[in-house]
Parts: C-alpha cells; structure tokens; sequence
C-alpha cells in the first residue's frame, strides 16, 4: 500500500527539488519578499501545499489504520514495532521515486 501511496509522491518530490533549486534556502528567510517576482516561493507554495497536504493526511491515516490492524493480531504490540513500521512505510513510499530517477539517469 505505501508503496502505491508513493507513487504520486513523485511529482511532488520533483516540484519540491525544483523549488529549492531555482531559490536558494538562504533567500527563504528574508523580512521583505516581492508575493509577485517570478522569483518568488510564493506561487509553489500555493500549488504544492494543499495537494501534499491532503496526500500526507492520507498516507498517515493510512498507516494508522494497518498499525491497529496490526496491533489486533498482535504484531504490533510493543513500541519498537511501531517505529520499525512507520521506518518501513517511509522507505516503501520513496521506493517509486527512486525507481524512476534509476531509469531516468539511464535515458
């Protein structure tokens, strides 16, 4: 499942590199901004926050949900398990990700 979750994270991993490639993480930080220069984080801001947010919402409540599962057959019931599941959810849902970026350094 998180793997399928994944898969949209790969355009949003890509937005999200373009960004902080065109601006520069020192340029975040400045007390007067320009919300209209092109250059401006602004606009990227307004196109990935709401979609990344809802996918994150889902991802989470997704895990949850499997945890509980989980926990009800007993595989879940210590703490460690918790965290080793919320490991593996994180390496399963970049696995899209670094697939195509392997068959993108190819071609």
């Amino acid at each position: 499942m998180n793997v399928l979750l994944g898969i949209p994270g790969i355009i949003y991993y890509w937005m999200l590199s373009l960004v902080v490639l065109s601006d520069p993480l020192t340029t975040w930080g400045r007390e007067a901004k320009d919300f209209y220069e092109a250059h401006s984080i602004f606009p990227a801001e307004v196109v990935l926050g709401p979609p990344l947010a809802i996918g994150t919402i889902i991802w989470v409540l997704s895990n949850v949900n499997l945890i509980y599962r989980r926990k009800h057959t007993g595989a879940c019931q210590k703490t460690s398990g918790k965290f080793l599941h919320w490991a593996m959810a994180l390496v399963a849902s970049l696995i899209p990700t670094v697939v195509y970026l392997a068959l993108a350094a190819f071609f």
